[in-house]
């Protein structure tokens, strides 16, 4: 989705100073969508024809929340400073800040992709720029979220309501407009590198009138509910299977671990890109080749269960070309179900992975 097109960040004198965040600068380069630039950014001579992109800035999204840029790179950035500073704020903030779900020109360019070239592909429909975790703490700031969930569980509780209710709607845009997905999309990452940001009993409180809403309102609309979550998510992984989550898609498998997402086979399907923060990014394209098969392995059965996910902004984390290449190839050589050898589903997995270590494929011949 595309920032609505009557939106104006930067005029109103609170907003002075601040730049419009899209969630991919794409989308402004391309004129996809066109800022309306205030006063003070268009009499700027060095802000004129984009060129505002490539300088250190503070930017605003359509929910009223501030992001920093550098204006060295295309990544999206960081949250910035937090914008719902009192909870007295809430209902004024969301009447002011809430995107129009039901604005079609948010939708549009998508669409004419979708004409173009996704008709014979299985399609999903992305919810927001991210889902009601990460909304809620790039409003409140990550420690008053995160101590939120003690000293003001009721107001955090109206306002991840509030974006579970804004995100069926957004289900319901796509269809509407004419997307048709076949499932739909939260990004939303629930854990640090060495487990979940919230105690499983918290997180269930919390998350299970979220997270099993939006799946089951993704079920009633007859499509399939998929979840982005980097992080070591393995603790909360029942919950979100409990509550019809149908797949989750994991840019690093490897920072939950192998032999902690094993479990889950055949009880969940995984989508996974080659690691991103070790193998992809740092190694080898024959180790980015030979590590689909430990991901078909350690994250699918031989009926299936495991899909390939190519990360979408390689260039943000200097991916090598050829290991986007290896990738491909090890999809090739090993992603074809029907092909790999039965004995290979067999053979002996780790069970402690080094970091950066692709071991070898399983012989060609059974050794039994």
């Amino acid at each position: 989705m595309v920032p609505p097109k009557e939106w104006r960040p930067g005029w109103i004198e609170e907003e002075k100073g601040l730049f419009p965040h899209s969630g991919d600068d794409m989308i402004i380069s391309s004129g996809i969508w066109k800022w309306d630039m205030p006063e003070w950014a268009a009499s700027n001579p060095k802000y004129k024809r984009n060129k505002w992109l490539k300088v250190p800035r503070e930017e605003i999204d359509p929910w009223g929340t501030i992001w920093n840029r550098t204006g060295k790179n295309t990544s999206m950035g960081h949250p910035g400073r937090p914008t719902l500073t009192d909870w007295s704020m809430l209902d004024d903030h969301l009447e002011k800040y809430t995107p129009d779900n039901f604005d079609k020109s948010r939708y549009a360019p998508f669409l004419n992709m979708m004409e173009l070239y996704g008709k014979d592909k299985y399609r999903l429909g992305m919810l927001g720029l991210m889902g009601p975790f990460q909304m809620a703490q790039n409003m409140r700031g990550f420690s008053n979220f995160l101590i939120d969930h003690k000293r003001h569980p009721q107001e955090l509780k109206r306002l991840l309501a509030h974006f579970t209710e804004h995100l069926i709607e957004c289900m319901d845009g796509w269809i509407r407009f004419g997307g048709n997905p076949h499932g739909f999309l939260l990004v939303e990452d629930l854990a640090a590198q060495n487990g979940p940001f919230l105690s499983p009993k918290m997180f269930r409180e919390f998350y299970e009138p979220v997270f099993g809403t939006l799946a089951k309102a993704a079920h009633d609309r007859g499509r399939t509910w998929f979840h982005h979550c980097c992080g070591k998510i393995d603790k909360i992984i029942p919950d979100l299977i409990k509550w019809g989550t149908d797949a989750l898609e994991l840019d690093a498998p490897r920072m939950t671990g192998y032999t902690d997402l094993k479990p889950f086979r055949g009880k969940i399907t995984f989508f996974g890109c080659v690691d991103i923060q070790t193998v992809y990014t740092q190694g080898t394209p024959e180790e980015c080749e030979r590590e689909v098969w430990h991901m078909m392995r350690n994250l699918g059965t031989k009926e299936g269960g495991f899909g390939a996910y190519f990360y979408p902004q390689a260039a943000h984390i200097k991916v090598p070309s050829a290991n986007f290449h290896g990738f491909e190839s090890g999809l090739k050589k090993y992603g074809t179900y029907s092909e790999i050898p039965d004995h290979w589903w067999d053979y002996p997995t780790l069970t402690k992975w080094e970091g950066y270590v692709v071991p070898p494929v399983p012989p060609l011949e059974s050794q039994n």
